[in-house]
């Protein structure tokens, strides 16, 4: 089949393109770790689970219920309170929770820190995190948000991982938890973006730059994060869980990425204008606030997944008005179009997103390069983002 047609040239590139990406993917299910129920619980020390809140009376009350009932059982879990003005300090006494400071918390597995206002040069989730760390007692350090549901062997899953492995880091990937048309449409697109820009197989290759972490999951030990020179050495970082996995990756102490689709789970945003906002603050400091990166990310989610839907739809338009179109750009197009369905497919299975709204992979992707390109304008415009 000969490609004398630009729109013929374009498509077959589209068609490589998801080929290479359904090929990686592929990869990095083959190779990433995943964290499994231990048929006995490992002995590895005591874990301090840190979960940073700034009016989270939504989300506190069920990630903190999931968490306790954990089944490893040395753990304690400290709330970082950072100045809620909701009930998230009500709910978190209703709970049992105690002060950190007072000498009955000590006694308590859930604790709970008022944090102060952030001084300047911080952000709230990493001055809010460096508060809370003074008071934590564990071997371990897990930390995670509110906005997190685990399943009851979760830490012991990821603690025997880290056993089996020799990791004194392991941050993992969630499940999504979604509610509403455009976070279920959105939300799953988003995250795997990340995994394909931030390939999981690269992130464990010691010999690789590339380093990833996620603050809904980042497991380390004291040592490791005394080492990185804990939240303070990341005061600035809007993306701290990268920057202290990136120190920890180029120390060269051992560290991995995981798929913890199976041990917990995420609802992020819960509307469209703050899953707007949310990634377009991800993928701006993801990207180091390079411009020309964001933009080019933006255009070619716009090239790979939105062009090929509408050239069918321009192709059976043209069909039904009698026009001749040629041959192998519809070919070409279509196949494209099929094999970035079924990617989409597979990919909202894997996180355990609802699989009916992969259809709307081309608006999905539309959406997020909408996302990308502001976060572009804000890095030429050098605009200042902020933890909530």
């Amino acid at each position: 089949m000969e490609l004398d047609n630009p729109l013929t040239v374009l498509f077959a590139v589209t068609l490589g393109v998801w080929s290479l990406r359904t090929a990686r993917a592929l990869k990095t299910l083959r190779f990433a770790p995943w964290p499994r129920t231990p048929e006995e619980i490992p002995q590895a020390g005591k874990v301090s689970i840190l979960v940073p809140a700034k009016n989270e009376e939504k989300n506190i009350r069920s990630c903190l219920e999931s968490l306790l009932c954990q089944d490893y059982p040395d753990f304690e879990i400290i709330v970082i309170n950072d100045n809620s003005t909701d009930k998230t300090l009500e709910i978190l006494l209703a709970l049992g929770a105690e002060a950190a400071d007072g000498s009955e918390g000590r006694k308590h597995r859930l604790r709970y820190v008022n944090a102060p206002p952030a001084p300047a040069g911080w952000t709230g989730k990493n001055h809010a995190l460096a508060c809370g760390v003074p008071w934590a007692s564990g071997d371990w350090f897990l930390f995670t948000d509110a906005d997190t549901l685990h399943e009851q062997g979760a830490l012991s899953a990821a603690l025997n991982l880290i056993h089996e492995r020799g990791l004194i880091l392991l941050t993992l990937l969630p499940r999504c938890l979604a509610h509403g048309f455009w976070e279920k449409l959105v939300q799953p697109l988003a995250m795997s973006l990340m995994g394909l820009w931030f390939p999981i197989y690269k992130a464990n290759d010691p010999r690789s730059p590339i380093a990833f972490g996620n603050g809904q999951y980042l497991l380390m030990h004291r040592r490791a994060y005394e080492f990185a020179g804990g939240h303070s050495a990341v005061r600035g970082k809007f993306l701290e869980d990268f920057a202290l996995a990136a120190k920890i990756k180029e120390s060269g102490l051992p560290c991995a990425v995981g798929i913890g689709t199976e041990i917990f789970g995420t609802r992020m945003y819960d509307s469209p204008a703050r899953v707007w906002q949310g990634w377009r603050r991800i993928y701006l400091h993801a990207f180091k606030s390079r411009a020309l990166d964001l933009a080019f990310k933006s255009a070619a989610l716009v090239i790979f997944s939105v062009l090929p839907f509408l050239w069918l739809g321009f192709a059976a338009l043209s069909v039904s008005l009698g026009r001749d179109l040629p041959l192998p750009a519809v070919l070409w197009g279509g196949a494209a179009a099929a094999l970035a369905m079924l990617s989409s497919w597979k990919v909202y299975e894997l996180i355990g997103a609802e699989k009916k709204f992969a259809w709307l992979h081309p608006i999905a992707a539309l959406f997020v390069a909408g996302v990308l390109a502001d976060a572009a304008r804000m890095a030429v415009m050098k605009s200042q983002t902020r933890w909530r």
